[in-house]
Protein backbone atom coordinates (compact mmCIF):
# COMPACT_ATOMS: atom_id res chain seq x y z
CA UNK A 1 0.00 0.00 0.00
CA UNK A 2 1.62 3.50 -0.78
CA UNK A 3 0.29 6.70 0.54
CA UNK A 4 -3.11 8.25 -0.74
CA UNK A 5 -2.68 9.74 -4.42
CA UNK A 6 -4.49 12.34 -6.44
CA UNK A 7 -6.52 10.26 -8.88
CA UNK A 8 -6.44 11.90 -12.88
CA UNK A 9 -7.78 10.06 -15.09
CA UNK A 10 -10.46 10.76 -18.58
CA UNK A 11 -13.88 11.82 -18.02
CA UNK A 12 -16.65 10.09 -20.12
CA UNK A 13 -20.19 9.73 -20.72
CA UNK A 14 -21.89 6.60 -20.93
CA UNK A 15 -25.61 6.22 -20.71
CA UNK A 16 -26.16 9.69 -20.04
CA UNK A 17 -23.77 9.19 -16.71
CA UNK A 18 -20.43 10.61 -15.83
CA UNK A 19 -17.62 8.28 -15.36
CA UNK A 20 -14.11 8.53 -14.51
CA UNK A 21 -11.50 6.01 -16.71
CA UNK A 22 -8.23 5.83 -14.88
CA UNK A 23 -5.05 3.99 -13.81
CA UNK A 24 -3.85 2.62 -10.18
CA UNK A 25 -0.91 5.01 -9.71
CA UNK A 26 1.22 2.69 -7.60
CA UNK A 27 1.73 -0.48 -6.03
CA UNK A 28 1.43 -4.60 -7.96
CA UNK A 29 -1.09 -3.91 -9.89
CA UNK A 30 0.45 -0.40 -11.49
CA UNK A 31 -0.96 0.51 -14.70
CA UNK A 32 -3.90 -1.32 -14.80
CA UNK A 33 -7.65 0.27 -15.71
CA UNK A 34 -10.68 0.60 -14.00
CA UNK A 35 -13.90 2.85 -15.31
CA UNK A 36 -16.41 4.22 -11.73
CA UNK A 37 -19.57 6.24 -11.74
CA UNK A 38 -18.35 10.07 -10.95
CA UNK A 39 -20.11 10.41 -8.78
CA UNK A 40 -20.55 6.37 -7.16
CA UNK A 41 -24.54 5.59 -6.85
CA UNK A 42 -25.18 9.73 -7.41
CA UNK A 43 -23.46 9.51 -3.70
CA UNK A 44 -19.70 9.48 -3.15
CA UNK A 45 -17.56 11.50 -5.36
CA UNK A 46 -13.92 9.93 -5.90
CA UNK A 47 -11.08 11.65 -4.77
CA UNK A 48 -8.05 9.90 -5.24
CA UNK A 49 -6.30 6.48 -4.93
CA UNK A 50 -5.82 4.88 -1.88
CA UNK A 51 -4.21 1.20 -2.52
CA UNK A 52 -4.35 -1.34 -4.44
CA UNK A 53 -3.31 -5.06 -4.39
CA UNK A 54 -4.24 -8.49 -5.47
CA UNK A 55 -7.86 -8.21 -7.11
CA UNK A 56 -8.87 -5.01 -5.18
CA UNK A 57 -8.59 -1.37 -5.33
CA UNK A 58 -9.27 0.80 -2.42
CA UNK A 59 -10.30 4.55 -3.44
CA UNK A 60 -11.17 7.85 -1.33
CA UNK A 61 -13.99 9.61 -1.70
CA UNK A 62 -16.28 12.53 -0.58
CA UNK A 63 -19.60 11.41 1.12
CA UNK A 64 -22.22 13.80 -0.76
CA UNK A 65 -24.93 13.25 1.72
CA UNK A 66 -22.75 13.38 5.12
CA UNK A 67 -19.86 15.56 3.62
CA UNK A 68 -17.53 12.85 5.25
CA UNK A 69 -14.72 10.79 3.98
CA UNK A 70 -14.56 7.54 2.86
CA UNK A 71 -12.62 4.84 1.60
CA UNK A 72 -14.78 2.54 -1.35
CA UNK A 73 -13.37 -0.97 -2.04
CA UNK A 74 -13.89 -2.04 -5.84
CA UNK A 75 -12.78 -4.92 -7.81
CA UNK A 76 -9.83 -4.66 -10.06
CA UNK A 77 -9.41 -7.95 -11.47
CA UNK A 78 -11.70 -10.33 -12.96
CA UNK A 79 -10.87 -13.57 -15.12
CA UNK A 80 -12.97 -12.89 -17.87
CA UNK A 81 -10.64 -12.53 -21.14
CA UNK A 82 -10.19 -16.35 -21.66
CA UNK A 83 -14.08 -16.47 -22.53
CA UNK A 84 -14.03 -13.36 -24.13
CA UNK A 85 -11.98 -14.81 -26.65
CA UNK A 86 -14.15 -17.98 -27.57
CA UNK A 87 -17.09 -15.45 -26.91
CA UNK A 88 -18.53 -17.35 -23.93
CA UNK A 89 -21.00 -15.01 -22.18
CA UNK A 90 -22.28 -17.44 -19.82
CA UNK A 91 -18.63 -18.40 -18.24
CA UNK A 92 -17.87 -14.31 -18.94
CA UNK A 93 -20.78 -14.13 -15.93
CA UNK A 94 -19.80 -17.22 -14.17
CA UNK A 95 -16.32 -15.08 -13.72
CA UNK A 96 -17.56 -11.89 -12.10
CA UNK A 97 -19.91 -13.85 -9.18
CA UNK A 98 -17.25 -14.92 -7.11
CA UNK A 99 -15.20 -11.69 -6.63
CA UNK A 100 -18.72 -10.03 -6.26
CA UNK A 101 -19.53 -12.54 -3.64
CA UNK A 102 -16.66 -12.28 -1.79
CA UNK A 103 -16.80 -8.55 -1.67
CA UNK A 104 -20.41 -8.96 -0.60
CA UNK A 105 -18.83 -11.72 2.14
CA UNK A 106 -16.49 -9.32 3.17
CA UNK A 107 -18.91 -6.46 4.01
CA UNK A 108 -20.83 -9.26 5.86
CA UNK A 109 -17.26 -10.18 8.40
CA UNK A 110 -17.05 -6.45 8.91
CA UNK A 111 -20.35 -6.19 10.32
CA UNK A 112 -19.53 -9.50 12.76
CA UNK A 113 -16.62 -8.38 13.75
CA UNK A 114 -17.37 -4.90 14.59
CA UNK A 115 -20.80 -6.16 16.81
CA UNK A 116 -18.39 -8.05 18.35
CA UNK A 117 -16.38 -5.02 19.66
CA UNK A 118 -13.77 -5.42 17.17
CA UNK A 119 -12.65 -1.72 16.24
CA UNK A 120 -9.44 -2.41 14.24
CA UNK A 121 -11.21 -2.92 11.48
CA UNK A 122 -12.54 -0.23 9.39
CA UNK A 123 -16.80 0.01 9.90
CA UNK A 124 -18.95 -1.04 6.89
CA UNK A 125 -21.01 2.52 6.04
CA UNK A 126 -23.20 1.60 2.95
CA UNK A 127 -23.34 -1.52 -0.08
CA UNK A 128 -23.79 0.37 -3.02
CA UNK A 129 -23.84 -0.90 -7.14
CA UNK A 130 -23.86 0.74 -10.15
CA UNK A 131 -22.37 0.48 -13.37
CA UNK A 132 -19.15 -0.76 -14.79
CA UNK A 133 -18.74 0.52 -18.73
CA UNK A 134 -14.83 -1.07 -19.04
CA UNK A 135 -16.46 -4.46 -18.49
CA UNK A 136 -18.20 -4.60 -21.98
CA UNK A 137 -14.69 -4.63 -23.70
CA UNK A 138 -14.21 -4.76 -26.80
CA UNK A 139 -12.04 -7.94 -26.30
CA UNK A 140 -10.08 -9.71 -28.85
CA UNK A 141 -11.29 -12.70 -30.09
CA UNK A 142 -9.16 -15.95 -31.13
CA UNK A 143 -10.10 -14.90 -34.82
CA UNK A 144 -8.56 -12.08 -34.57
CA UNK A 145 -12.08 -9.83 -34.01
CA UNK A 146 -13.30 -8.40 -31.31
CA UNK A 147 -16.28 -9.13 -29.15
CA UNK A 148 -18.55 -6.91 -26.63
CA UNK A 149 -19.87 -8.38 -23.46
CA UNK A 150 -23.33 -7.07 -24.04
CA UNK A 151 -25.29 -7.93 -20.61
CA UNK A 152 -26.32 -4.82 -18.97
CA UNK A 153 -27.81 -6.19 -15.97
CA UNK A 154 -24.70 -7.49 -14.76
CA UNK A 155 -22.81 -4.35 -16.02
CA UNK A 156 -24.68 -2.49 -14.11
CA UNK A 157 -24.40 -4.47 -10.80
CA UNK A 158 -20.56 -3.78 -10.01
CA UNK A 159 -20.46 -3.86 -6.20
CA UNK A 160 -18.82 -1.19 -4.24
CA UNK A 161 -18.25 -1.51 -0.12
CA UNK A 162 -18.13 1.81 1.53
CA UNK A 163 -15.85 2.22 4.68
CA UNK A 164 -15.25 4.68 6.84
CA UNK A 165 -12.24 6.78 6.07
CA UNK A 166 -9.26 5.60 7.95
CA UNK A 167 -5.95 7.40 8.85
CA UNK A 168 -2.24 6.28 8.83
CA UNK A 169 -0.02 4.58 7.11
CA UNK A 170 0.94 0.88 5.76
CA UNK A 171 3.26 -1.16 7.36
CA UNK A 172 4.59 -2.10 4.44
CA UNK A 173 5.54 1.58 4.32
CA UNK A 174 6.65 2.10 7.76
CA UNK A 175 8.56 -0.77 7.28
CA UNK A 176 10.69 0.88 3.99
CA UNK A 177 11.07 4.37 5.78
CA UNK A 178 12.44 2.63 9.15
CA UNK A 179 16.38 2.09 9.80
CA UNK A 180 17.61 -1.29 8.24
CA UNK A 181 13.67 -1.63 7.13
CA UNK A 182 12.76 -3.15 11.18
CA UNK A 183 11.32 -1.60 14.47
CA UNK A 184 11.97 -2.44 17.93
CA UNK A 185 10.88 -5.10 19.29
CA UNK A 186 8.79 -3.24 21.68
CA UNK A 187 6.88 -1.67 19.35
CA UNK A 188 6.51 -4.94 17.19
CA UNK A 189 4.84 -6.71 20.26
CA UNK A 190 2.58 -3.25 20.90
CA UNK A 191 1.28 -3.96 17.20
CA UNK A 192 0.80 -7.48 17.00
CA UNK A 193 -0.93 -7.60 20.54
CA UNK A 194 -3.24 -5.54 18.17
CA UNK A 195 -3.33 -7.99 15.70
CA UNK A 196 -3.78 -11.05 17.56
CA UNK A 197 -6.98 -9.57 19.50
CA UNK A 198 -8.59 -9.14 15.97
CA UNK A 199 -7.63 -12.38 15.02
CA UNK A 200 -8.80 -13.98 17.99
CA UNK A 201 -12.31 -12.26 17.37
CA UNK A 202 -12.19 -13.53 13.88
CA UNK A 203 -11.53 -17.42 14.80
CA UNK A 204 -14.48 -17.40 17.19
CA UNK A 205 -17.23 -19.87 16.03
CA UNK A 206 -20.07 -17.84 14.71
CA UNK A 207 -23.58 -19.97 14.29
CA UNK A 208 -25.81 -18.44 11.74
CA UNK A 209 -28.43 -20.97 11.60
CA UNK A 210 -28.84 -24.81 12.26
CA UNK A 211 -26.22 -26.40 10.21
CA UNK A 212 -23.90 -23.50 9.77
CA UNK A 213 -21.86 -22.26 11.75
CA UNK A 214 -18.91 -20.14 10.23
CA UNK A 215 -15.40 -20.56 11.08
CA UNK A 216 -12.94 -17.28 9.54
CA UNK A 217 -9.40 -17.78 8.68
CA UNK A 218 -7.80 -14.65 7.67
CA UNK A 219 -4.58 -16.05 5.70
CA UNK A 220 -3.63 -13.20 4.08
CA UNK A 221 -2.01 -11.16 6.89
CA UNK A 222 0.90 -8.99 5.79
CA UNK A 223 2.61 -5.73 6.26
CA UNK A 224 0.54 -3.93 3.43
CA UNK A 225 -2.68 -4.96 5.24
CA UNK A 226 -2.32 -3.62 8.62
CA UNK A 227 -2.48 0.47 8.85
CA UNK A 228 -0.79 2.33 11.40
CA UNK A 229 -1.77 5.46 12.84
CA UNK A 230 -1.29 7.70 15.65
CA UNK A 231 0.09 5.68 18.96
CA UNK A 232 0.25 2.64 16.81
CA UNK A 233 -3.26 1.87 16.63
CA UNK A 234 -3.30 -0.85 13.89
CA UNK A 235 -6.49 -0.87 11.93
CA UNK A 236 -6.56 -4.39 9.83
CA UNK A 237 -7.32 -4.07 6.18
CA UNK A 238 -8.68 -6.30 3.15
CA UNK A 239 -10.68 -9.35 4.87
CA UNK A 240 -11.76 -9.86 1.54
CA UNK A 241 -8.86 -12.98 1.70
CA UNK A 242 -10.41 -15.07 4.44
CA UNK A 243 -11.31 -18.79 4.13
CA UNK A 244 -14.57 -19.33 5.11
CA UNK A 245 -15.72 -22.54 6.42
CA UNK A 246 -19.26 -24.27 7.75
CA UNK A 247 -17.76 -25.92 10.88
CA UNK A 248 -20.97 -28.41 11.48
CA UNK A 249 -20.46 -29.66 7.42
CA UNK A 250 -16.73 -29.09 7.20
CA UNK A 251 -17.61 -27.38 4.26
CA UNK A 252 -15.62 -24.53 2.36
CA UNK A 253 -17.70 -21.86 1.57
CA UNK A 254 -15.44 -19.42 0.29
CA UNK A 255 -11.29 -20.28 -0.45
CA UNK A 256 -9.91 -16.78 0.32
CA UNK A 257 -6.67 -15.49 -0.93
CA UNK A 258 -3.12 -16.00 0.21
CA UNK A 259 0.50 -14.25 -0.48
CA UNK A 260 3.45 -16.41 -1.45
CA UNK A 261 6.29 -16.16 1.61
CA UNK A 262 3.60 -14.76 4.24
CA UNK A 263 1.34 -17.81 3.80
CA UNK A 264 1.13 -20.90 6.07
CA UNK A 265 2.19 -24.67 4.43
CA UNK A 266 -0.92 -25.86 4.70
CA UNK A 267 -2.25 -23.05 2.38
CA UNK A 268 -0.27 -24.53 -0.58
CA UNK A 269 -3.13 -27.42 -0.70
CA UNK A 270 -6.01 -25.63 -2.63
CA UNK A 271 -8.73 -27.66 -2.03
CA UNK A 272 -7.49 -28.24 2.01
CA UNK A 273 -9.39 -26.63 5.11
CA UNK A 274 -7.19 -23.88 6.71
CA UNK A 275 -7.42 -23.82 10.93
CA UNK A 276 -6.59 -21.29 13.27
CA UNK A 277 -2.64 -21.99 13.37
CA UNK A 278 -2.39 -21.40 9.68
CA UNK A 279 -2.99 -17.71 11.05
CA UNK A 280 -0.35 -18.21 13.55
CA UNK A 281 1.95 -19.13 11.14
CA UNK A 282 1.16 -15.72 8.96
CA UNK A 283 1.92 -13.93 12.44
CA UNK A 284 5.13 -15.42 12.06
CA UNK A 285 6.30 -14.68 8.94
CA UNK A 286 5.36 -11.01 9.77
CA UNK A 287 6.62 -10.52 13.09
CA UNK A 288 9.89 -11.87 11.23
CA UNK A 289 10.32 -9.66 8.70
CA UNK A 290 9.52 -6.24 11.32
CA UNK A 291 12.48 -8.00 13.62
CA UNK A 292 15.01 -9.03 11.14
CA UNK A 293 13.89 -6.34 8.01
CA UNK A 294 14.13 -9.15 5.82
CA UNK A 295 10.81 -10.07 3.90
CA UNK A 296 9.49 -13.19 3.52
CA UNK A 297 9.47 -12.40 -0.49
CA UNK A 298 13.32 -12.05 -0.81
CA UNK A 299 13.35 -16.45 0.03
CA UNK A 300 10.93 -17.19 -2.45
CA UNK A 301 12.33 -19.33 -5.05
CA UNK A 302 13.14 -17.03 -8.71
CA UNK A 303 10.65 -19.61 -10.61
CA UNK A 304 7.89 -18.85 -8.81
CA UNK A 305 4.61 -18.04 -10.55
CA UNK A 306 2.99 -14.58 -10.03
CA UNK A 307 0.41 -16.29 -8.76
CA UNK A 308 1.56 -19.36 -7.15
CA UNK A 309 0.57 -19.62 -3.54
CA UNK A 310 3.89 -20.85 -1.70
CA UNK A 311 5.35 -21.16 1.60
CA UNK A 312 8.97 -20.18 2.37
CA UNK A 313 11.69 -21.29 5.21
CA UNK A 314 13.08 -18.73 7.25
CA UNK A 315 16.18 -18.87 9.00
CA UNK A 316 15.41 -18.62 12.74
CA UNK A 317 19.18 -17.85 13.44
CA UNK A 318 18.05 -14.50 11.55
CA UNK A 319 16.33 -13.58 14.79
CA UNK A 320 19.61 -13.49 16.97
CA UNK A 321 20.74 -10.82 18.41
CA UNK A 322 17.86 -9.16 17.16
CA UNK A 323 15.20 -9.49 20.12
CA UNK A 324 15.10 -10.94 23.78
CA UNK A 325 14.93 -15.24 23.61
CA UNK A 326 11.04 -14.66 24.73
CA UNK A 327 10.28 -12.89 21.63
CA UNK A 328 12.46 -15.12 19.16
CA UNK A 329 10.70 -18.48 20.94
CA UNK A 330 7.45 -17.05 19.99
CA UNK A 331 8.69 -16.08 16.35
CA UNK A 332 10.06 -19.75 16.42
CA UNK A 333 6.60 -21.90 17.28
CA UNK A 334 4.66 -19.81 15.17
CA UNK A 335 6.48 -20.56 12.05
CA UNK A 336 6.81 -24.41 13.04
CA UNK A 337 5.76 -25.91 10.04
CA UNK A 338 3.45 -28.89 11.85
CA UNK A 339 0.25 -27.37 12.93
CA UNK A 340 0.24 -29.05 16.45
CA UNK A 341 3.66 -27.65 16.76
CA UNK A 342 2.48 -23.98 16.97
CA UNK A 343 0.27 -22.41 18.80
CA UNK A 344 -3.22 -23.07 18.56
CA UNK A 345 -5.11 -20.38 17.82
CA UNK A 346 -5.26 -16.80 17.90
CA UNK A 347 -6.49 -16.97 21.81
CA UNK A 348 -3.32 -19.01 22.74
CA UNK A 349 -1.12 -16.55 20.75
CA UNK A 350 -2.01 -13.23 22.27
CA UNK A 351 -1.86 -14.57 25.83
CA UNK A 352 1.66 -15.55 24.83
CA UNK A 353 2.31 -11.93 23.47
CA UNK A 354 0.83 -10.47 26.13
CA UNK A 355 3.17 -12.12 28.74
CA UNK A 356 5.95 -10.54 26.53
CA UNK A 357 4.73 -6.82 26.00
CA UNK A 358 4.61 -7.22 30.58
CA UNK A 359 7.68 -8.69 30.94
CA UNK A 360 9.48 -6.30 28.31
Amino acid sequence: MSAPTELTGQPFTWHGRSFLKAAVPAGDNRGKSFSIAQPLADRYRIVRFFASGGMGLLLEGHDLRTQGRVLIKAILNYDVIPYARVRDQEGFANQLRLPRKTLEMERRILVLLRNAGCNAVPHPNDFVYDANPQLSGPYATEDRQSWTYEDEEMIAAEPYLIMEAVHGQSLETLLAQAPDRKLPEARAVRMFVQVADVLQTLHQPKPMRPGMTWQLIYQDLKPANLLISAQDRVTVLDLGGCQLINLDTKQKLLPGAATAGYCAPECERPYGILTPAADVYTVGTNLFQVITGRSPVEFLAAALGKNQVQAVHLDSKLLHGQCKPGLRNLIERCLETEQVRRYPDAQALLRALQLIKLEG
